[in-house]
């Protein structure tokens, strides 16, 4: 059959330019194609699971090409088909490790053995794309879209090459076609701005990419052409509106921005395809940012067998399954993980944590010690041994780690708190009023003003009025045991004993409500005060939770018969 050299022709040339038939695209793969050499290259660099997966993929290819000499009969399409899919599956393996020659090579052989078979001028067109061969990757994008027209990805890339490669005249028809399909896709609406950009369609522009920054408002990439668009109609102040929020020029091209969403299966198949524990570390990552712990869990495992030497991947897992519970299994992980690593911060953080609701303070402590040698910028293991510190009565020790953590709200309670518990009320005093005004939606804060200023020892520090008008305010909101008794303190610091024994037996009766017989017997120590007209004169007694910070502990959570 004789071609004219044209598109046709273009669609048909092997990697080296040997035109393949087009007979057999046009009447179903009758003539025998004409094959390219595949060689595995090197891939030394790559974890020993990738070696061992593309050399198996090899190994399985090459007894294919010696298993007959009918293979590429046109009598034998499931031998061809056979043979297709080899090319193929190896094809995958090279484009996820970015051996794009050998890549190219393999979906032009998975191609030419199957012309009908969607995937591979697929995968073709985006190692093209990868090498920067626009041309050829419009070609194969051309021919995957014959073979299924409808294919949402494959007419946003052929919109997004014709783009990049400064034809956008060739792509405005295809997006608009794919748009009468698609109606309302933001990766089409992304393109079609970008396509009217280029053609200095200014208010065209503006309609697609308003439209699409609309479907999703995240998808920062959408700024920057917006922002050209803005500026080509004259109106700079949304310009630069749009300047400012989109990163800089790396948002003008659709590869640049994955906030562009777009459903692409193949691809996303090729993302998972290795069996290396990097993309497991990352699938379980994504997993993760979506909350699903057991997909995370599994991924992480799975990296881990890959890579039993990386800390790191133990420490994926170990922190995964302590949010789910497993303290145990997370334990164990992060052991190990020290073992590999002794100077991994997060991994003697997360260990901390568990020892310290196992009760262990002291050997949470010194993870935690550790934990900040190793990385003085973990906030919250600076915050975790404060508490610690605090709970078991090192008190100046734990005020020197409260003060290295930076605005936070817990940091500055626990100060205050340490501070009282010293019983320098003067200073607790003036940190609580501190607090109160930079954290004015934590209750804590006033709560503990309140108590300070109603039943500190020193007078000097008490402030009756102040300390009832604290708790007056907080009683609109909170009706809890603890709200109760500051209000108690307040009044008898006025010297309004009934009202004061009132509140102290309301809060005693909340307490009790509570299952908390044991705290309502110790708050009739305050009662027997104000019955006798004497005010409260301890803000706190030692057993409060705001003098012990820290996790309920469960002295079995790392019994070895536990999950």
């Amino acid at each position: 059959m004789q071609l004219k050299i044209g598109v046709l022709t273009l669609l048909l040339l092997g990697v080296d330019g040997r035109l393949a038939s087009a007979s057999g695209f046009l009447q179903g793969a009758v003539d025998e194609p004409v094959l390219v050499r595949v060689d595995l290259p090197d891939v030394s660099r790559m974890h020993t699971a990738v070696q061992e997966q593309l050399s198996e993929a090899y190994t399985w290819l090459r007894t294919l090409e010696m298993s007959g000499e009918d293979i590429e009969s046109p009598s034998n399409p499931t031998r061809r088909a056979e043979r297709s899919a080899a090319y193929g599956a190896l094809g995958m393996l090279l484009l996820a490790g970015e051996y794009l020659e050998a890549a190219e090579r393999c979906f032009q052989n998975a191609r030419l053995l199957v012309p009908g078979e969607f995937r591979w001028p697929y995968y073709l067109a985006h190692v093209l794309m990868k090498r920067g061969d626009l041309p050829r990757a419009i070609a194969q994008f051309e021919y995957a879209r014959r073979l299924q027209p409808d294919d949402l990805a494959v007419l946003v890339w052929l919109g997004h090459v014709y783009i990049d490669l400064g034809t956008p005249e060739d792509a405005e028809p295809v997006l608009t076609e794919a748009l009468s399909r698609h109606p309302g896709n933001q990766a089409l609406l992304f393109q079609m701005g970008r396509a009217a950009l280029a053609t200095e369609n200014y208010a065209g522009a503006v309609t697609h990419l308003e439209a699409a920054l609309s479907v999703n408002p995240a998808a920062a990439v959408i700024h920057y052409p917006l922002a050209m668009a803005y500026r080509g109609l004259g109106d700079l102040d949304r310009a630069r509106d749009h300047l400012d929020r989109s990163g800089g020029r790396a948002g003008a091209g659709y590869a640049g921005g994955a906030a562009v969403t777009l459903p692409d299966p193949l691809m996303a198949a090729v993302d998972t395809v290795l069996r290396s524990p990097q993309v497991h570390r990352d699938l379980g990552l994504q997993a993760s940012e979506r909350g699903d712990w057991p997909e995370a869990a599994r991924q992480f495992g799975q990296a881990v067998n890959l890579a039993p030497t990386n800390a790191a991947m133990r420490l994926n897992l170990g922190i995964v399954l302590n949010l789910m519970g497993s303290a145990r299994g997370a334990y164990d992980q992060l052991e190990a993980a020290l073992r590999l690593d002794p100077e991994l911060a997060a991994a003697h953080y997360t260990l901390g944590t568990i020892l310290e609701r196992n009760g262990q303070d002291a050997e949470a402590i010194e993870h935690y010690r550790a934990a900040v040698t190793n990385d003085p910028n973990l906030s919250g293991a600076h915050l975790r041994l404060a508490n610690a510190l605090r709970r078991i009565g090192q008190l100046d020790a734990s005020l020197s780690f409260y003060g290295r953590v930076v605005d936070d709200d817990e940091a500055r309670f626990g100060e205050a708190m340490a501070l009282a518990k010293l019983g320098r009320f003067g200073q607790a005093r003036d940190r609580l009023a501190v607090g109160l005004e930079h954290y004015p939606e934590q209750p804590a804060f006033p709560l503990a003003l309140a108590r300070v200023l109603a039943a500190a020892p020193a007078d000097e520090v008490r402030d009756g009025q102040r300390a009832l008008d604290l708790v007056l305010a907080l009683a609109e909101d909170y009706k809890t045991a603890g709200v109760a008794e500051t209000m108690a303190m307040a009044l008898a610091e006025l010297r309004l004993f009934p009202q004061a024994v009132e509140w102290q037996r309301f809060a005693m009766g909340l307490a009790t409500d509570a299952a908390l017989p044991d705290v309502a017997q110790r708050m009739s120590i305050n009662l027997t005060r104000y019955l006798q007209d004497l005010p409260a004169r301890t803000p706190w007694r030692d057993e409060e939770p705001e003098y012990n910070p820290g996790p309920l502990v469960d002295p079995e959570l790392l019994d070895p018969s536990r999950p």
